[in-house]
């Protein structure tokens, strides 16, 4: 038994499992008000507790205790049309294939009393994916459910260069998870006539860090640039099999990289009501070659993967109504990482299009709340696979956030 699943691992690998998950590209917004233009401008400093999520050095910005909580959720739909398919195959599409998952975010920066340095916690979600096709769908062989989860824990630490300028560390601990399960295609072999079910699983825990900085030209004009170093993960977990050919499970190994990016931001007053905010960014998905997943007894093979680095675009604008009411929108575009041929149902996005609104109301001097709304075009993310083709008939995401920030 301990041969075969290890045989079935292999196979598993070569029929592509795995495959996209280095392509869990970074999550842009994180719940606080920024997030209602699509984190335009958030990378050259807000004025919440949660800038320190975008950049470290921005935490020079805040005086005294603040600390900020959201909460929200990510409701995808997903939806996939089939071209073209092998007899075997058949012609099913999966269903709405999208899960709502939570979102969750904080940060605190807080009043150490050391002059020109600035600290502060913050956790928060930075990439995830959440999908269950149908079991006897077309890419049942690579995917019937994807559950993928990074996020991580970070301490910052700035400090005011000059009056203009401020730089900022933040090292990290992340946690990421991973859940999938599949169909392993026994039905083609003499004498069986269903399919086994495998999942696999894992977690892992790591290091990794942003570094940045923030400088103002004037009082209403500023700019900002944070860098995020690539995480290393390896999901230690297990496979496990279940079907006519017996059930068990090996030890796995499964390592991929999530990459690195650098964000440039600019932010400019117009006048004391309306604020312009710009993003640029670039993702360095070309540095991932492979995804590596071995068994126990050192049995594995690569995946060779062809992701391009992505380029990000976003802008957007704030503007105070009153004295009460602030409101923000923006609009975000990323490029796409993987051509048809590549792109594989476990995250299926190509080009993505974002746009964004949101408000907040000040209760009292301390307390801050506020929410938005985003809606996300994740493009047609056509695939082109050895025995099927089709594309995404529906590829979208909306997501909701609420919170709070007190000033302490």
């Amino acid at each position: 038994m301990k041969k075969m699943l290890q045989g079935t691992t292999i196979t598993l690998v070569l029929l592509g499992a795995n495959h996209a998950l280095a392509g869990g590209l970074w999550l842009n917004e994180y719940g606080d008000f920024s997030g209602g233009r699509a984190s335009a401008g958030a990378a050259a400093g807000t004025d919440e507790a949660a800038t320190i999520i975008h950049n470290p050095a921005s935490a020079t910005r805040i005086k005294g205790n603040q600390l900020f909580g959201s909460v929200g959720a990510l409701i995808p739909r997903t939806e996939f049309d089939v071209k073209e398919s092998a007899t075997f195959i058949g012609d099913e599409g999966g269903g709405q294939a999208g899960q709502v998952s939570p979102a969750a975010s904080m940060a605190y920066v807080f009043d150490n009393g050391w002059n020109k340095w600035s600290t502060g916690i913050s956790l928060e979600g930075l990439a995830g994916a959440g999908l269950d096709y149908n079991d006897d769908w077309v890419g049942r062989y690579q995917a019937t459910e994807v559950n993928l989860l990074v996020m991580a824990l970070g301490a910052t630490l700035a400090y005011q260069v000059t009056d203009r300028l401020s730089i900022g560390v933040k090292p990290q601990i992340y946690y990421s998870t991973l859940t999938q399960k599949l169909r392993l295609p026994t039905s083609l072999l003499p004498g069986i006539e269903e399919d086994v079910s495998a999942k696999l699983d894992g977690d892992d825990t790591g290091f990794g860090g942003m570094v940045g900085a923030v400088y103002d030209f004037n009082t209403g004009t500023r700019v900002g640039i944070s860098w995020q170093s690539s995480f290393d993960i390896e999901f230690d977990g297990k496979l496990k099999v279940n079907g006519n050919l017996g059930d068990g499970q090996v030890s796995t190994d499964t390592q991929l990289t999530m990459a690195q990016y650098v964000r440039v931001a600019l932010h400019h007053d117009v006048d004391d009501r309306l604020g312009l905010d710009f993003t640029l960014g670039w993702d360095n998905w070309d540095q991932l070659d492979n995804i590596f997943v071995s068994v126990e007894d050192g049995g594995g093979a690569p995946i060779v993967t062809d992701w391009k680095d992505t380029y990000h675009y976003a802008a957007g604008f704030q503007y105070k109504l009153n004295d009460v009411w602030d409101i923000t929108a923006g609009i975000a575009y990323d490029t796409n990482v993987v051509s048809a041929n590549e792109r594989v149902p476990e995250l299926p996005i190509d080009e993505q299009i974002r746009y964004n609104a949101g408000a907040r109301y000040h209760l009292s001097n301390t307390l801050i709340v506020g929410g938005y709304v985003n809606y996300t075009d994740l493009g047609s993310a056509k695939i082109d696979a050895d025995y099927w083709s089709g594309e995404y008939s529906t590829n979208e995401m909306f997501q909701l956030s609420i919170y709070a920030n007190w000033m302490l």
